[in-house]
């Protein structure tokens, strides 16, 4: 059994004042008024009514680029040689078009 020095009780005080918060250095934001929480309610309800989940097109460029690969099945497939050939010979022409949409 180890023994230990017990503190006085005034040192107890001490120590547990230094833990105590300051409520304007918590970090928490300052809670809004009604009207202004009213606002931002009815802010997100019009934004979250008006999202879109269709798929959308960026960048043209990816679409151009797309839509000339080949594809089996409806995915992306590797081209072959001689596709890789033919296209080296005409891309002189069309290079850095991009369609405008």
């Amino acid at each position: 059994m180890e023994v230990g020095v017990v503190p006085d009780h005034n040192t107890m005080a001490d120590v547990s004042n230094t833990f105590v918060r300051n409520s304007s250095t918590d970090g928490l934001p300052n809670p809004l008024s009604n009207a202004d929480r009213e606002a931002r309610v009815l802010r997100y309800r019009e934004k979250r009514k008006n999202r879109k989940f269709e798929k959308t097109i960026r960048y043209a460029s990816r679409k151009a680029y797309a839509e000339t690969r080949p594809r089996i099945k409806g995915r992306f497939a590797k081209r072959t040689e001689n596709e890789v050939d033919s296209l080296i010979a005409s891309s002189d022409a069309s290079y850095g078009v991009v369609p405008s949409f």
